[in-house]
């Protein structure tokens, strides 16, 4: 792909300047014939149709430049380019002139430059700022580039490759990993659908050993199901073909959790963040790796800003009740968990750990009709039993815990704390007989 590619530059007649700006530091790439750059005043004015002619340069570009301001957010030529350009699934790069309200807008879904999201009007001087917007900008041309020429020249061996890649996915469909991984959760029981995807995901390696995807989901599956060292070696080589993949850095960074290498992990995180600073599954990990350091203030921070970006999070809304109930804000854990039963109504946690939380404030009632709502949903809930038993005994209730209680145990019989729980509900149900 020798030709450069055409970036279309998409700004508000505000930032004419910033747009000069950007076009000059893009003057080496151009000479070297690597990009074209194109704006609205590269385009014949066409009366009525000038805006249909602006859009037709648009579908035509490789790349869209699109140069962020509160002015550019507001106008409607600027939101056309955009919606073109994502309509024809061409790639956007956003460029951050100064700070706005985009977090809460469809480009932040999109890669930012400059690095970490940082305004180029902060920048001092602000050349270094266009600087790392010109890097940004090489990277991604040089990867388009890259794409292209592997699609126009794949070998029957990737697309054998890609063909068992997909075989693996489905393995992982059937199997009910969530590969996307939206937070992790407890580990699940490996199963013949996740020994199949391995292999899917093995044959595609080394059929095409740069597979990034094969390697990442590859990991996904070994760590999901215990394999922790086996996903950190994929998770090292999809990053070596790829360093600036946030999804995997997130991935690595569950997986060193995981492990107890909490520093490790929280590095992995934080450069996911700085990759994509909207990407809420990189926050809710975080925030559960602050949890198991006993920093409470920074998990919070975390599942808030994870909820903030995805209002619907289950998991980040269950997880922040639970520290919010170990803070004994009792009320705001309550509150998180009716949202999780708004959210997902067959979520036995959330009524286990509502549960929880109303044992906690002494609301044993209301405890108990948590704990029901949660056998409801699994009658083999032993935890939720022996809860239960607990608040029935606090009521003084010790036949209906006494209940519970055996119930637990008959359910998991070495179910310590249930049966330690049932010698004292028997002892105090005797002595008040005596």
């Amino acid at each position: 792909m020798n030709k450069p590619l055409k970036a279309f530059i998409s700004y508000s007649h505000e930032n004419k300047s910033e747009k000069d700006r950007l076009i000059k530091f893009l003057t080496v790439m151009e000479q070297r014939n690597e990009l074209k750059t194109w704006h609205d005043e590269d385009i014949v004015a066409g009366d009525p149709a000038r805006q249909e002619d602006i859009l037709k340069e648009v579908a035509n570009s490789d790349l869209l430049l699109f140069l962020i301001s509160a002015d550019s957010l507001a106008s409607e030529g600027c939101k056309r380019e955009l919606e073109e350009a994502s309509k024809r699934d061409i790639k956007v790069i956003s460029i951050l002139l100064e700070d706005c309200d985009w977090p809460y807008h469809q480009l932040s879904g999109f890669e930012v430059l400059p690095y970490k999201g940082k305004p180029i009007n902060e920048w001092q001087p602000e050349s270094k700022g266009w600087k790392n917007v010109v890097d940004g900008v090489r990277k991604a041309v040089k990867k388009i580039k890259s794409q292209a020429n592997s699609s126009s020249e794949a070998s029957e061996e990737e697309l054998q490759a890609e063909l068992a890649f997909q075989r693996g996915n489905v393995q992982i469909l059937l199997g009910q990993l969530d590969i996307a991984t939206k937070g992790y959760s407890n580990m699940i029981e490996f199963t013949p659908h996740h020994a199949n995807a391995i292999e899917a995901y093995s044959e595609a390696i080394k059929l095409n050993p740069d597979h990034i995807d094969a390697y990442n989901n590859r990991g996904v599956v070994y760590f999901s199901t215990g394999m922790v060292d086996c996903a950190i070696k994929d998770f090292n080589t999809a990053i070596k073909l790829d360093s600036e993949n946030a999804r995997v850095y997130n991935n690595r960074g569950a997986a060193y959790s995981e492990k107890g290498q909490f520093d490790k992990a929280l590095t992995n995180l934080q450069k996911s963040i700085e990759l994509r600073p909207n990407y809420t599954p990189a926050y809710y990990n975080r925030g559960k790796v602050h949890v198991l350091k006993g920093e409470t203030d920074l998990a919070l921070e975390n599942y808030n800003k994870a909820i903030e970006l995805k209002p619907d999070y289950v998991s980040a809304y269950a997880n922040r009740g639970i520290v919010y109930m170990n803070k004994g804000d009792f009320d705001k854990a309550i509150r998180d968990y009716d949202t999780v039963i708004e959210l997902k109504p067959y979520y036995v946690g959330g009524y286990y750990n509502k549960g929880n939380a109303y044992m906690k404030k002494g609301d044993f009632d209301k405890a108990i009709a948590s704990y029901n709502a949660a056998i409801e949903q699994d009658p083999d809930f032993a935890d939720a039993y022996n809860n239960r038993g607990a608040a029935h005994e606090s009521k003084g209730n010790f036949e209906q815990a006494i209940k519970d209680f055996k119930r637990a145990v008959q359910l998991v019989p070495n179910y310590t704390t249930a049966q330690n729980n049932l010698n004292i509900a028997l002892r105090n149900l005797q002595n008040t007989n005596k």
